[in-house]
Order: structure tokens, then C-alpha cells, then sequence
């Protein structure tokens, strides 16, 4: 039976406990800390990679395939992930992937030093293929360890919230960080520091008192996510609109070094509009944290993936850097706000037994298949130009939003075929 037909979740009284109730519990304060500082040195990377292997190639077809085959590994890894993370303990999982992380950003940052030999495109795209083998077994089980780190069931959407908040304020430090050490000191320091900040997050999980095990079952069925999601259909829509979203719209940075040359903005600029995306996010994460109860959840998932997807339109089409930068705000705005209230529908609704094997689905198409469109969009990029790419793709999820919306509606009134409705998703 579809959740809609069920008692809904969402009737439930708002939380009147503050936008930072979850950082009431020490577990997950230490990670809340742990991942800022860890996640800061992620986007350093990902920023001076995009960078550097633009600099190597000048080529967007270059950038797609970078992101591209971190989707290989996620594609076929990360179901197996998945059952990983409802067998075994959580945390150790996170350790050893951390540590794994640590390892590639540091061999990566000694490849781009060229002490050795001038690091070539391949080099680049090889490290990128192993750590879509990590984040394919690290995704499920971090996603599915907030719940055990957060004492509270009803702080669970609160935390979810502030957990998008982190990676947000994360996002905006480390690309501030990484213009700065791009521009004075090159990659390879970018990386170096990246490597380096892995160990906060590694020592915030050693210093937790766990007391769920995370292994909730000796032989679970690896294909029991699929089930689970293909029985719900409103898990399914949001799960397909997440997909879609992450193919054609959010792996639109990808080709954002090709505006920043448009514009002729350079480097600066390049780092300018990934951290005004960022500082859109952040700003919809902590209005999530604090309003996000009032919000239907309808209303949150479609109207913030439509509105994500026509910002990127007005953004393709304009020339003006400034205004540029005012609607990567509004997009990364809508974005996380989507974001997060699909992740917290699917966590509040999904049963304990199966939550690693959906989070597995959820992190393969909101992750996984952002590489896939990263290279999809490259492409398209090299062939019509950054500005027609961006708006086919966008164009192509909007339609897709409105499809699903409708979608939403066949089985019940159409009076109820509302975004003021909590339950018709």
C-alpha cells in the first residue's frame, strides 16, 4: 500500500524545539564538527580537480568524463553498499572509508606536484574512479547513520535538515578556501589539505558512544531497497525525480568553468559561482532547520525541484556576472530545500531493517548518478555550447517535475492534485 493511503507522517504537531535540536546529542554534534571541517577539504578538491583538469585539457568533455566514471563504481558498488551498512557497524564502515578517502587525496595531491612526471588527465581520472569505489560503500552507511546518532525520532527531519545545513556551510568555506590556495599556492595544495582534513571526521567517529550496532540482520536480500521503493510509489517519485534531477540538473557545475570563461571571471570567478550555489544552499538548509515542519512536504519537493531547474535556466541565458551570481543563490536555495525534504520523507518512512538497502537506491541516484549527467552534460556542452546544454537538461527535469506532479494525483481527486497537500506525493 502507497504511503498516501497510510496514516500520514506528516499530521504530526511542527518541532517547536529549535532549528539546532539535533546538536543536542553529543554523537551527533561530534559528527555534525567532524564532517564541516572534513567536507570543507572535499569541495577544496572538487573545485581545484574541475580546475586543474580544465587547465590540462581545455576541454568540457574532459570535465564530463572526470565525473563520469566516479559513476561506474557507484553504479555497480553501491546496492552492495548498501547491505553493508544493515550488516555491520555503521561507524567502522565510515572509519575505513574515511581513512580510504585520506589515502587518494593525498596521492593525488603528490601526483599534481609533477615532482615525478607531469600528472596527465588519465592519472586524474583513475583516482576519481577509485573513490567512486569508496563512496559507493560510504554513502548508504553514512546517510543511514544519522539515526543511529540522533536519540530523538522527531529530531530526525531536524537533524537531516542540519546535516544539508553542514555540508552547505561546508560547501561555502571550502570553496572560499579553495579560490584563495588555488590562485597563491596551485592544486596540489588544495588536495594535500583535503587529505588532511579527513582526520577530523575519523577522530569524531572514534570519540562516539554507539550504542546501536548497526548489524540488523546476518542474510538480508540485496535487492530489498528496489522492492521496498518499487512497492511505494511515493518513494518512487521522489526517488525518480532525484534521479533525474541529479543526471540533468544538478551536475550542471560541472560546465561552470565554461561561464566563468564567458564572463571572463577566471578562476575567481569560477570559485565565485560555486560559492554563490553554496551560500544558496546553506541559506535553505538552515530555513529547512527552522521552518521546515510548517512547510508541506509537497509543496517542498516539487516546487523546490522547479524551481532549482528554472534558475538554471535564467542563469544559462544571462551575461550580466552579477545577476549570475544572484540566481546561483536562489538555485542552490530551491535545490537544497528539494533535497532535504525528500531525504527526510524517505527516512521517516523507511523501516529499520531495510534503511541501508534504500539509502543504497537513494545515494545511487542522488549521488551515483550525478557523474553520469556530469558526463552527459560535458558532452552535450562540447557539442551545442555550455549555455544550450544547460537549458535542455533544466528544461528536461521541469517537464519531468511536472509529470511526476501529476503523476501524484491520478489515484486520488483532483482537488487533492494541491502542493499544499502533505500526504500526495
Amino acid at each position: 500500500m502507497e504511503n498516501e493511503e497510510s496514516t500520514p507522517k506528516d499530521k504530526k504537531a511542527p518541532n517547536t524545539k529549535g532549528a539546532f535540536y539535533a546538536l543536542t546529542f553529543r554523537n551527533f554534534r561530534l559528527f555534525f564538527i567532524g564532517q564541516l571541517i572534513s567536507v570543507s577539504g572535499v569541495w577544496m578538491q572538487t573545485l581545484a580537480q574541475s580546475w586543474l583538469i580544465f587547465d590540462l585539457t581545455h576541454s568540457a568533455a574532459w570535465l564530463g568524463v572526470i565525473a563520469g566514471v566516479k559513476a561506474i563504481p557507484n553504479a555497480l558498488l553501491s546496492i552492495w553498499g548498501g547491505q553493508v551498512a544493515d550488516r555491520y557497524p555503521r561507524r567502522t564502515i565510515l572509519v575505513i572509508t574515511k581513512s580510504s578517502s585520506m589515502a587518494l587525496s593525498i596521492l593525488l595531491a603528490n601526483l599534481a606536484t609533477n615532482w615525478w612526471t607531469p600528472i596527465r588527465p588519465w592519472e586524474i581520472a583513475a583516482i576519481s574512479l577509485l573513490s567512486g569505489v569508496v563512496s559507493a560503500f560510504n554513502q548508504p552507511a553514512q546517510r543511514a547513520f544519522i539515526v543511529d546518532i540522533v536519540e530523538d525520532r522527531d529530531a530526525l527531519g531536524n537533524a537531516i535538515a542540519l546535516n544539508s545545513f553542514r555540508v552547505n556551510i561546508a560547501r561555502f568555506i571550502g570553496l572560499i578556501l579553495a579560490g584563495v590556495t588555488l590562485s597563491r599556492f596551485g592544486a596540489p595544495v588544495c588536495f594535500l589539505l583535503n587529505g588532511v582534513s579527513f582526520l577530523a571526521v575519523i577522530i569524531s567517529l572514534l570519540m562516539m558512544r554507539i550504542k546501536r550496532k548497526g548489524r540488523m540482520e546476518s542474510k538480508a536480500p540485496i535487492w530489498g531497497g528496489f522492492k521496498y521503493i518499487w512497492r511505494d510509489k511515493t518513494i518512487l517519485r521522489i526517488v525518480a525525480v532525484i534521479g533525474l534531477g541529479s543526471i540533468f540538473v544538478r551536475s550542471s557545475t560541472t560546465i561552470f568553468p565554461i561561464f566563468a570563461a564567458r564572463m571572463h571571471a577566471g578562476a575567481g570567478g569560477y570559485s565565485a559561482m560555486m560559492t554563490a550555489n553554496g551560500l544558496g544552499a546553506m541559506l535553505g538548509s538552515i530555513a529547512f532547520a527552522s521552518f521546515g515542519s510548517y512547510l508541506p512536504r509537497k509543496t517542498a519537493i516539487y516546487g523546490g525541484a522547479a524551481l532549482f531547474s528554472v534558475g538554471l535556466i535564467l542563469f544559462s541565458i544571462t551575461h550580466i556576472y552579477p545577476i549570475a551570481l544572484g540566481i546561483l543563490v536562489m538555485s542552490g536555495f530551491a535545490n537544497i530545500v528539494f533535497n532535504v525534504s525528500a531525504n527526510t520523507k524517505i527516512q521517516e518512512d523507511v523501516p529499520e531493517n531495510l534503511r541501508g538497502r534504500v539509502m543504497a537506491v537513494y545515494a545511487l541516484v542522488f549521488g551515483g548518478m550525478m557523474p553520469v549527467g556530469g558526463l552527459e552534460t560535458g558532452f552535450l556542452a562540447q557539442e551545442e555550447g555550455g549555455p544550450l546544454a544547460l537549458q535542455i537538461n533544466s528544461l528536461i527535469c521541469l517537464i519531468a517535475v511536472c509529470i511526476t506532479l501529476v503523476w501524484s494525483g491520478i489515484n486520488h481527486p483532483p482537488s487533492n492534485l494541491s502542493l499544499n497537500s502533505s500526504r500526495d506525493i
